[in-house]
Formats: structure tokens, C-alpha cells, sequence
């Protein structure tokens, strides 16, 4: 038995492998300690009940067990058979050696094990802490203010702080003094209860210099798991990620061009002013405003110049209102400006009126002074509307008011206007109707020679007669035509009836006419205008030579390059061009030469007292000699009397158009006019 006892106890000297050495163990009590088997079994081992024996089992024969005792418990048992006969004291004494020493033996074993496994979990652990990405802070939750007590090197590359500039104190010295955060709450009530946390807050470097950290906190509890004894602290740097939610915010929020709020914000702003005033029974204000005539400088100056002028518009409409005002951008060249907290209408004038002063100073475009004006509609809550919709809507139509009664001036909204807009979209209704039922005409006013007297021709104009309302002028349609894009149809359809009724009378055999038709912009600026043309000459077969067109000063003046190419197309077709309202345009002298114009025009206003007024005659009297040097002839509008008449032709003038001969007539009447040949001598 000591023989044995001696090498067992070799053995757990040893012991490096507990697998080796259990099974040694089984082999040494058999083969040196001469019993008949030996087992050992453990306990709570993976798989259950591992098992290592040596030697053969019997049931007959005396069998010994004995556990291996140690501080937590039994960790498995040893068996031992003899070989014949009852164990004896001795060797009872030195199999319960051997168990207490196998016990002993792998509780050494396994607290060494376990301590290299912890020792490398730890280096582990430290190393994935040094190397990490995020930064980690650990405070003590034992000692007052939580002071910190590791930083890794994460923490230093993000704060600038390096670990002995930290070790100590209090975790909160990253937030200093910005403590109006939604965020800290968080942390603090999560420190308090000893819980898991998450909250984004604003940090600041060494530097001072601000960046977001996403901050996650988690307790770490002592081996009882009842008291916590530390925080882990991790710290995100998401700066990139703030900066960029920021500018989506924003960019969801404000017009891309100016900065200013766009419709969205608008709206928030509007609901915001209104349920403060309901509270403290004060007014809010809208205004709505549109620049006037920015389309020419759009197509002057092009795109570039024209959004740092918008720019600048919206610089100067912040500097003329209130921090706690709106003012938004809805697009194009349309602002609008929130008012708040208003005493009276008064107090919305005078803000409408230091508006309009400050875009009224000039603005420098490429080094040229440009002058932008504007046109402003007023609403007022509560009178004007409970809600922002009712007062965006009632403030453009008091814009539209401002437009239709000669721009750069504000109005306040009133329910009449209301009734004016309901009734042009009544009447727009309606000329769509009369396009589709020909309740469209055309009438012809005669172009009288004012050397034969003859008549050479007519303007074709367009006459609405409603079926209820009867004759409807053309200055109460053509404008809503033209705003409308009404006049492309209406424009084809007068060409067309025109063109018709000129084929029937040369049919019948009447003397050549020319047949003057107005182009509107809308018209004239059409892609498939020749084409449209060409294709209603074809259908009627009218040769172009039979046709006018007129244009004014301002559509020729408008983009002068297209406007060349057009008017030459427009001569290839063998139509001749006259130029309407002369005088009352540009009345530029370099478009006369620049442009294939074959005809004046003079307007109404300078032949009405033409009899009466030099200054009126001298005019007329220049612009036909001026038009006649430049091989143009002269056409004059609104001859009325026989007086005006033999001025006209004294200055050599061409032809006349007017009253004193014909009112514009149907093609019935003017038929009538052709077959009797009436002349301007029939009238003397």
C-alpha cells in the first residue's frame, strides 16, 4: 500500500492532463495495487457522468466506493473491486487517501484551468478594449460623482483627452456646460436605477470643439449580481451621421435656393402663429407676393443670374421683417411672409409697405442696375380665414388684384375678389364650351387704300356670342385666352374660318384680299406654330401671299434670335408681316432694320386728335416718312373722321383702318361690301 501511495502521489506531482491522469490512476490501483477493478466516475461533467475504469468487474466480490470530496461539492466517486477477499484497514486507509488526493488534485487542476481561461479572457478582453473603435469610459458607481477609472485609446483619439487628464472625475465634465439636453435626463435616471441606457447628447472635445456622442451606458454587477459596482460607458462619435439627419431635416424643410422655409415648414409656422394669436386674441398676417415681370429677366440674363437675384429678393424680405416672422419661398419667383402677433390691419400695412421700399432699390446684375418690383396680397386671420389654406388662397387672390391694376403695390383681401375669381373660372368654363359649340366668330374690319379708296383688305377678330349673355367683347376673353392657353385653339380656329372665307371669296370671283391675323406671345411662341399654319393653308388652299400677320412690339423684342428665325419662316410661306401698335412698345429703330417687317401700324392713341393735337400729328407724320424711307408701309388705326383722313394722306400715309369706313363686320356683311365696291368716295 505505501508502494502504491507513493506512486499515486508521483503522479498528481505530474498531473497536467485530468483525463491521463484519472486513467492512470484506475491502471495503477489494479496493476501495482493488486485489485481485481478500479472506476472513477465524475460528476456534473460534459457529457453527464464521464467514466474512466481499468480492470474486470464482478458482483461478487467485495467492492469499495469513495467520493471525492472538496469545497463545492462531491465531484465524482472511485470504485475499487478487491479480488477475493474483504478489504483490510490498510487498505481502506489508503484508498481513502488516494480519493482525498484525486479530489484534491482536480480541484487544482481545474482552478488552474479556470484561472489560465480567465487570464486569457481578460487579455482578450483588454486588448479588445484598447483596440476598439468606440470609445469606453468605466466609472466607479461605489464613490461619490461616479469618478472615472479607465479611459481606452478610442476615448482619447474622440475627446482629445488622454486617460490621466480623466482618471478621477466625473464622467458629466464632457458635457460642460450645455446641460439643456433631452439626453442627460435619460442617463441620470438610468444611473439612479442602476439600468441600461441610450442617448445622443452634445459633447465637447479638448479643443472645444463640439461633437455628437452616441452614448450607451450598461451596470456591471459584483458575482452576487445585487450591488452594481461599475458603468461601462461606450461612446460613439456620430458627428458625420448628426450632420447629415441635419441636412436632410433642413433640406425637407427650406427651399434648396434661398434657405428660406418651403411650403412644408410654411405650413407648421402658419398653424403655430394662428394658435398663438387664438390664445392671446391677437391677429396674424399673410402676405403673398410675385414678382413682377421676373420672366424677362430670367430670359435675359439666364438661369444663374437670375437665382442670385432670388437670393437677394430673399435676403432683403428677411431684413425687412421680424426674427419671430416666416418668410418662404413656394417657388419660382413667389414669396410668401408670415406676420405674427399683429394689433391691427395697420400693423400688417406697414410691413407690406417696408417690403415693397426695399425691393424697390436697385439690384446689380452683372454689373448693370436691375429694378425688381412686386406684387403683394394681404390676409388677415381671423377675418380673412380660420386656417393658413384660407389665407394663402385669399391672399393670391388679392395678388392676382394687384396684377390686373398695374403691379408693385399690395392689397388687402376682400370677398368681392372672391366673386371676381369665381366668375372668371365660370367664364373660362364657358369659352372652353364655345371652342367645342362655334359660338366662336369671325368679323372682318376693312383695310381701306387710302390713294384708290379701295378696299385691300381686313383684320380678322374673333367674337364670342354666348348663347345667354349674347355678344361678348374681346377684351373681356382674349386676356383670360391667353392666361389660360385658350388662345392656341382659338387662334387655329379664326385662322382656319378666315382662310375658309377667303377661298369662298375668291371663289366668287372678288377682288385679291390680304387677310391680317393677330399672333398672340402664346401663339407666337408656340414649337409647332408653321406647321400648324402651313397645315391650314393646305387643308383650305390659300397660298401665304393672302395673309398678314401681326405682331406688337414687344412680342419681336422678346428673345430676338427665335423671333428672327420665326418671322423668316413665317416670310417663307409668302405671308407679309406688319407690326401692330407702333409706338406704344419699345419702339426701338434698330428692330425696323434688323427685322423682315413689311407694315406699321400706327396705334389709335396718336391718330385720335391727330386733327386736333401737332404733337400727335407731327408723330404720325415722322413714322410714316421714316417707315416709307425704309421701304415699310404704313397702316393707320382708328380713322374715325374725314379730317383725320386727308391729314393721313397729305403725310403720304398708305392705308387706313377705322370707324369712319366700317366697324368690324360678319363675313356676310363684308361679302356685301366686296360685291357692292364700296369705296372711301362713297362716304365724302
Amino acid at each position: 500500500m505505501l508502494q502504491l501511495l507513493a506512486s499515486c502521489s508521483q503522479l498528481r506531482q505530474q498531473a497536467c492532463d485530468e483525463k491521463l491522469f484519472l486513467q492512470r490512476h484506475c491502471e495503477l490501483l489494479v496493476e501495482q495495487g493488486e485489485f481485481a477493478y478500479a472506476a472513477v466516475q465524475l460528476h456534473n461533467t460534459q457529457p453527464p457522468g464521464t467514466f474512466f475504469c481499468h480492470g474486470q468487474e464482478t458482483d461478487t466480490q467485495p467492492a469499495l466506493q469513495l467520493p471525492f470530496p472538496s469545497a463545492s461539492g462531491h465531484l465524482g466517486e472511485l470504485r475499487v473491486i478487491s479480488t477475493s477477499q474483504p478489504f483490510t484497514d490498510d487498505e481502506t486507509l489508503a484508498l481513502n487517501i488516494i480519493a482525498q488526493d484525486i479530489g484534491e488534485t482536480l480541484c487544482e487542476m481545474r482552478y488552474k484551468a479556470s484561472n489560465e481561461l480567465l487570464q486569457s479572457s481578460m487579455r482578450q478582453l483588454s486588448r479588445a478594449l484598447e483596440s476598439s473603435h468606440n470609445g469606453v469610459m468605466i466609472t466607479s458607481s461605489t464613490q461619490l460623482d461616479h469618478p472615472i477609472v479607465y479611459v481606452n485609446p478610442a476615448f482619447e483619439r474622440i475627446t482629445g483627452y488622454r486617460p490621466e487628464d480623466v482618471i478621477g472625475q466625473s464622467g458629466r465634465f464632457l458635457v460642460r456646460d450645455d446641460l439643456n439636453q433631452r439626453g442627460l435626463g435619460t442617463i441620470r435616471e438610468a444611473l439612479r436605477n442602476r439600468r441600461e441606457a441610450h442617448a445622443i447628447l452634445r459633447n465637447y472635445r479638448k479643443d472645444g470643439s463640439l461633437f455628437w456622442n452616441e452614448l450607451y451606458i450598461a451596470p456591471v454587477r459584483d458575482e452576487s449580481g445585487e450591488m452594481t459596482t461599475h458603468f461601462v460607458s461606450i461612446l460613439n462619435d456620430v458627428s458625420e451621421r448628426i450632420s447629415y439627419e441635419q441636412q436632410l431635416e433642413f433640406h425637407a424643410n427650406h427651399d434648396s435656393l434661398t434657405g428660406l422655409a418651403n411650403r412644408n415648414l410654411l405650413n407648421d409656422r402658419i398653424n403655430q402663429a394662428l394658435a398663438q394669436a387664438r390664445a392671446d386674441n391677437l391677429m396674424v398676417g399673410v402676405l403673398l407676393l410675385d414678382l413682377d415681370r421676373f420672366k424677362l429677366v430670367n430670359d435675359g440674363f439666364g438661369h444663374s443670374p437670375a437665382n442670385e437675384l432670388l437670393k437677394s429678393v430673399a435676403h432683403r424680405l428677411n431684413q425687412s421683417v421680424r426674427d419671430t416672422d416666416t418668410v418662404a419661398r413656394l417657388g419660382g419667383d413667389e414669396f410668401v411672409v408670415v406676420v405674427s402677433r399683429l394689433q391691427t390691419a395697420d400693423d400688417l400695412s406697414l410691413v407690406a409697405g417696408k417690403i415693397l421700399r426695399a425691393l424697390n432699390q436697385p439690384f446689380i446684375m452683372e454689373g448693370k442696375e436691375i429694378f425688381v418690383t412686386a406684387s403683394v396680397g394681404a390676409a388677415l386671420y381671423p377675418r380673412d380665414g380660420d386656417h393658413g389654406e384660407a389665407l394663402l388662397r385669399n391672399a393670391d387672390v388679392a395678388m392676382y388684384r394687384v396684377k390686373e391694376h398695374g403691379r408693385n403695390n399690395y392689397r388687402f383681401y376682400t370677398p368681392e375678389m372672391t366673386h371676381m375669381a369665381i366668375d372668371r373660372l365660370d367664364m373660362e368654363g364657358n369659352l372652353r364650351r364655345a371652342l367645342e359649340r362655334d359660338e366662336l366668330l369671325v368679323y372682318y374690319q376693312p383695310l381701306v387704300s387710302l390713294g384708290s379708296g379701295e378696299i385691300v383688305g381686313a383684320e380678322a377678330l374673333a367674337r364670342w356670342n354666348h348663347p345667354r349673355i349674347g355678344m361678348i367683347q374681346p377684351g373681356e376673353f382674349i386676356p383670360l385666352a391667353e392666361d389660360t392657353g385658350l388662345i392656341i385653339p382659338l387662334g387655329q380656329l379664326l385662322l382656319r374660318q378666315a382662310c375658309r372665307d377667303l377661298a369662298g371669296w375668291q371663289a366668287e370671283g372678288l377682288p385679291p384680299l390680304k387677310i391680317a391675323i393677330n399672333l398672340s406671345a402664346r401663339q407666337f411662341r408656340q414649337d409647332d406654330l408653321l406647321s400648324s399654319i402651313r397645315s391650314i393653308l393646305d387643308s383650305t388652299q390659300i397660298d401665304g401671299s393672302s395673309l398678314t400677320f401681326e405682331l406688337t412690339e414687344s412680342m419681336v423684342m422678346h428673345d430676338v434670335e427665335n423671333t428672327l428665325v420665326t418671322l423668316r419662316e413665317l416670310k417663307q410661306l409668302g405671308a407679309t408681316i406688319a407690326l401692330d401698335d407702333f409706338g406704344t412698345g419699345y419702339s426701338s429703330l434698330s428692330y425696323l432694320k434688323r427685322f423682315p417687317i413689311d407694315t406699321l401700324k400706327i396705334d389709335r392713341s396718336f391718330v385720335r386728335d391727330i386733327h386736333q393735337d401737332q404733337d400727335d400729328a407731327a408723330i404720325a407724320h415722322a413714322v410714316i416718312a421714316m417707315a416709307h424711307k425704309l421701304g415699310i408701309k404704313v397702316i393707320a388705326e382708328g380713322g374715325e373722321c374725314l379730317e383725320q383722313l386727308d391729314l393721313l394722306r397729305e403725310f403720304s400715309c398708305n392705308h387706313i383702318q377705322g370707324y369712319y369706313f366700317s366697324r368690324p363686320v360678319p363675313a356676310a356683311e363684308f361679302t356685301l361690301l366686296l360685291k357692292q365696291g364700296r369705296k372711301l368716295t362713297d362716304l365724302a
